[in-house]
């Protein structure tokens, strides 16, 4: 409970320290596709879990990429690397660009690669500024199992261990690289980790527009227990590594996309 409230004061922080982004000169509009209604089933199940009915909703077809990110930070300079509140994003945020706004020459390539190195902070921000929001978990989930196209594996899960077995490359590669699923979304296994707007929130709820439930209590009540799939160790990562993040952190291979209620 007191890292909930914790959570909600830190939210509340954000809102007021950031006041009114800026709203003129966003970059054009984004590719979005339609994610249909379904239900999320969490990964651990307990006498008090309930499966969560996911309203359709669009999602970005990929990933907020640097270029993206660097309108934004010049047109909200609270977000810039040196003036960014350490509350909201750790020592960090945005290391791998040159300077505020801008990235080295040698590393032109990355402005069509995911922006990665952001917090849970700067990604609320930044969907704030697009007038979108991050996808919850459920969302999020709901999206990443539509089937892919054309990929060389036997199954998704397949695809998405050989592709957390992998060490992260040198260089990330841009987005729309990796494969497409269903909806029109790429990328969603096979480049980076994304945010999700409740990533630490474990709270029991029905509402896929609320808190996800329990998990982190459900794993160490280790009798009470039902995995969903005991075979989905792809899932069981996400969900570690989730619960593994705090809001200001900022790390290579983690970024994000937007989505939009319908």
């Amino acid at each position: 409970m007191e890292n909930m409230k914790r959570f909600v004061w830190l939210i509340l922080l954000l809102t007021a320290s950031a006041g009114a982004f800026a709203q003129a000169g966003r970059a054009g509009a984004k590719p979005m596709h339609t994610v249909a209604k379904g239900v999320y089933e969490p990964f651990f199940r307990t006498a008090a879990t309930l499966p969560v009915p996911v309203a359709a909703f669009r999602l970005d077809e990929y990933a907020v990429t640097n270029a993206e990110f660097i309108e934004f930070v010049k047109q909200n300079p609270a977000w810039r690397r040196s003036r960014v509140n350490r509350l909201f994003a750790d020592k960090n945020y945005l290391l791998h660009w040159a300077t505020d706004t801008t990235l080295a020459p040698a590393n032109a390539p990355l402005l069509q690669a995911p922006v990665v190195s952001v917090s849970w902070f700067a990604a609320q921000a930044y969907a704030k500024w697009q007038g979108k929001r991050l996808p919850t978990v459920a969302e999020w989930e709901l999206a990443g199992n539509g089937t892919p196209r054309h990929i060389r594996f036997h199954s998704l899960t397949d695809y998405i261990l050989d592709w957390y077995k992998r060490p992260n490359p040198k260089v990330l590669p841009p987005v729309r690289s990796t494969y497409v699923n269903q909806y029109g979304l790429y990328d969603m296994h096979g480049l980076i980790w994304e945010w999700t707007f409740d990533f630490n929130s474990f709270v029991g709820s029905t509402d896929s527009r609320g808190n996800t439930t329990d998990e982190v209590q459900a794993f160490c009540a280790a009798g009470a227990v039902n995995v969903k799939d005991k075979t989905d160790y792809a899932g069981f990562m996400r969900y570690g590594y989730r619960g593994s993040l705090k809001g200001n952190f900022c790390i290579q291979n983690l970024g994000f996309r937007c989505a939009k209620s319908i």
